[in-house]
């Protein structure tokens, strides 16, 4: 059993075992006991006898009257007291006056066969106390009266039939605590304009729960990831009104603004280029996650970012990374691959993968870097390291040919190559250096609506102040003084000229200018 679901049924047991002290009573009318405040004239529902607990006190349907006549006084029933209906194993449904203000601890907790709550309106309940409803298997649906300030950790947690949560506008509710809606049959929610606070695993573990919906309050979400071990969720929008979270580029994510951190994602999340961090817990549990590939703008992740993935077969560490927390990749040992672009170890924690990761698993890593991460910390604990012939410096892809040099390739990391490229004539990685000889065909095509200008060296000993590049329909030359001559890829020359932009097809061309020889790519 899995560390959550023993903290789920730890808290269970705990409400069940041990319910606070509440003011008993063998003082009935019609049916209901009540605990009664003279100075006050209040009543306050209750539980029969010495048990701690309604036990089978209450069963079938009970309405709950606003208020009650006891030796010739009226009281006004505004309260249902600490466990007044727990474990009564036989109650059906339950009616609750207006009148009613605080729902308190564990009031209703265990009553397995509830299917209705039906909370008169307007209501001027503000309270629902923890574990209220914990384990109410058979509630079906739960109707928030606008009135209500707080809702208790664990409120609704193991309400396995829950499926619709409503809350009456406007709602006066500002928190959602830790725990009040995990496990139970919601398949989506729409939170109230008032709740600004997420708490730790708000939302977890609900099997039927599709779609996340974020709306513009939304100002703190916990860094326990309020939605973890939601395994069907393939949709997640955040209210483009949101300052503080967003979903950019339909990503099926919800980012931090401020710190393009990924706090909560999906088996459907794509991650975008623009962020830089992957949040603690932030793929909890996605069990139908099978492959990662991060950006190359991602730097760091956080502890337990993919606990319990145990779907993931391949996972891919983009160049940027700096460093990684604390078991990252726990009860993950289905992963058979693991890749890693920087030329550099980046550190990591042993608790990250588990033992026969280590033993089974292939790590891949650029080309010349195998020494390096055959003797950095952690990093040797794998047994398989081998080495690709492709590799990352500087933010651009190459890959090694038959005769032993490199060549550009496509953008290896989800990020599109746009500026300026100045492609160096030699490179090293890792522990070997390697000539520049060229392109891949497709490699230096700008995308779309990207601008891109590329820049090769001929002597990376000797750089020259002249810059020749490909850009839309032409050749552009800049610090040159003589004559340009433009040959294409067969070694024909198209043009001799000393212009400086020179328009001609899209192609690949070399261009010789003041004693340099440049390739360029035009779109």
């Amino acid at each position: 059993m899995n560390s959550l679901l023993k903290r789920i049924f730890a808290s269970a047991s705990a409400a069940l075992a041990f319910l606070p002290a509440a003011l008993a009573s063998d003082t009935a009318v019609d049916g209901i006991y009540y605990d009664f405040d003279a100075a006050t004239s209040s009543a306050t529902v209750t539980y029969k006898g010495k048990c701690q607990c309604a036990g089978d006190t209450y069963a079938g349907d009970v309405v709950i009257p606003s208020s009650v006549v006891y030796e010739g006084k009226t009281y006004t029933v505004n309260a249902i007291g600490v466990s007044a209906f727990s474990s009564s194993r036989d109650l059906v449904s339950v009616s609750i006056p207006s009148s009613v203000e605080l729902i308190d601890m564990n009031a209703f907790v265990a009553c397995y066969k509830l299917e209705s709550v039906n909370i008169a309106r307007p209501s001027r309940l503000r309270t629902i106390g923890r574990h209220a409803f914990l384990a109410c298997k058979n509630l079906k649906s739960i109707d928030i009266p606008a009135s209500v300030e707080s809702i208790g950790k664990y409120c609704f947690q193991l309400c396995e039939s829950l499926a619709n949560v409503t809350f009456e506008e406007p709602s006066s509710l500002t928190v959602i605590e830790d725990y009040v809606f995990c496990r139970t049959g919601i398949t989506n929610y729409y939170l109230p304009k008032s709740v600004t606070t997420i708490s730790a695993v708000a939302f977890c573990q609900n099997p039927n729960m599709t779609e996340i919906n974020l709306s513009a309050s939304i100002s703190s979400i916990s860094q326990q990831n309020p939605f973890a071990y939601n395994t069907q969720v393939t949709r997640i929008t955040v209210d483009p009104a949101n300052k503080v979270y967003d979903s950019r580029n339909d990503c099926n994510a919800i980012i931090e603004a401020k710190t393009n951190t990924l706090v909560a994602g999906s088996k459907a999340s794509v991650i975008p280029a623009s962020v830089t961090a992957i949040g603690r817990s932030a793929f909890n549990h996605v069990t139908d996650l099978t492959d990662a590939a991060l950006p190359a703008t991602i730097r760091t992740i956080g502890k337990y970012a993919y606990l319990g993935c145990n779907g993931l077969r391949s996972f891919f560490f983009p160049s940027t990374m700096i460093s990684m927390a604390d078991s990252v990749f726990q009860r993950v040992e289905s992963l058979d691959s693991v890749v890693v672009m920087t030329q550099r170890p980046f550190a990591i924690d042993e608790s990250d993968f588990m033992p026969s990761v280590y033993e089974t698993a292939t790590l891949y890593v650029p080309a010349g870097t195998a020494p390096l991460y055959r003797a950095a910390s952690v990093w040797s604990n794998f047994r398989n390291i081998v080495e690709m012939d492709r590799f990352v410096v500087g933010g651009i892809s190459y890959e090694l040919t038959a005769d032993g040099t490199a060549q550009v390739t496509e953008p290896q990391e989800n990020v599109p190559y746009e500026g300026t490229l100045s492609i160096p004539a030699r490179v090293t990685s890792g522990t070997k250096t390697y000539e520049v000889s060229g392109a891949t065909e497709d490699a230096l095509k700008p995308q779309s609506g990207k601008s891109l200008r590329v820049v090769w060296s001929s002597n990376a000993d000797a750089p020259s102040n002249v810059t020749v590049y490909g850009t839309h329909g032409h050749i552009k030359i800049e610090g040159a003084q003589g004559e340009a001559q433009v040959y294409n890829a067969a070694g024909v020359i198209m043009v001799s000229t000393t212009r400086r932009s020179i328009p001609i097809e899209q192609g690949v061309y070399v261009v010789t200018v003041d004693g340099t020889t440049t390739k360029v790519i035009v779109d």
